[in-house]
């Protein structure tokens, strides 16, 4: 995967209220968000929406910055609108079919 050369990071972007339930609901600290948006896989999603997802590659490729927080960041992904908003995060074992690595 490439890697896009300017990364949000948390504090630039804007949380909806969908996704901070999410947020909750799913236990996904804002560590994990921050990490998973600096070191994270980066795809289309669709509707203009990138998604940036910390799998197995992205895992292994940034072992060392992860040491303390990779285990809650392995496989989750987070959407980000084009308006710089995150929509959602989420828990995922690979990437989604109709997301196109960018």
């Amino acid at each position: 995967m490439s890697t896009i050369s300017i990364r949000p990071s948390l504090s630039e972007l804007k949380l909806t209220n969908h996704a901070c339930a999410r947020q909750q609901q799913r236990g996904i600290l804002a560590g994990v968000m921050e990490a998973v948006l600096t070191f994270g896989d980066v795809y289309r999603a669709g509707d203009g929406c990138i998604a940036y997802f910390l799998g197995d590659q992205a895992t292994r490729r940034n072992g060392a910055q992860l040491r303390r927080i990779g285990d809650r960041a392995h496989n989750v992904a987070v959407v980000v609108s084009s308006d710089g908003a995150i929509v959602t995060v989420q828990h995922v074992a690979r990437p989604k079919r109709r997301w196109h690595a960018l």
